[in-house]
């Protein structure tokens, strides 16, 4: 699994946000059902009907980890159109400009579909980095990109962004 490299522009999110941590991996339970909960009691809804997004792809962002605890911004949101009035009921988020190391994660149903990008994401940390001459770019955001087109066939894959600099 190589990945494609690629250099973005900041990018403005809007969404709900989870505090999870890396302790005792209660982020591989936690950002799971986070998106449970995000897609079955109204929060996906009310985001896409607000009129603010660009499209109707959606972001899972992990923001830079606390060192001493090992905790973490999750947010689940949309790219805001230019201009666009947000109201209070979203948070704003910006993603800064990165070059990443893209993956995608293999095709997968619905039942599957959170273990293979947490697979994906076990290779890229386990095996990718440590042989790949990059390393994580301090101070930024990685996360994932699920297409909506993609998001509606019968096996799904997303794309994992990892923020990287050469060593």
């Amino acid at each position: 699994m190589e990945p494609k490299l690629v250099t973005l522009d900041a990018i403005k999110l809007v969404g709900y946000e989870l505090i999870t941590s890396t302790n005792k991996n209660e982020n591989m339970n936690e950002i799971p059902a986070f998106w449970q909960s995000y897609l079955s009691d109204g929060r996906s809804k009310k985001l896409h009907e607000a009129g603010i997004e660009k499209s109707h792809n959606e972001y899972g962002a992990c923001f830079p980890e606390d060192p001493e605890t090992g905790g973490f911004l999750y947010v689940i949101g949309v790219e805001v159109k230019d201009g666009a009035d947000v109201s209070n009921d979203f948070k704003t988020y910006e993603l800064p400009p990165a070059t990443y190391a893209v993956f995608t994660s293999p095709p997968s149903n619905a039942e599957g579909f959170s273990d293979s990008i947490q697979g994906t994401w076990a290779y890229i940390m386990d095996e990718w980095f440590p042989s790949s001459g990059y390393e994580y770019a301090p101070g930024c955001v990685d996360f994932e990109f699920y297409d909506c087109e993609i998001m509606m066939k019968d096996e799904v894959t997303c794309d994992i962004y990892i923020p990287v600099v050469k060593k």
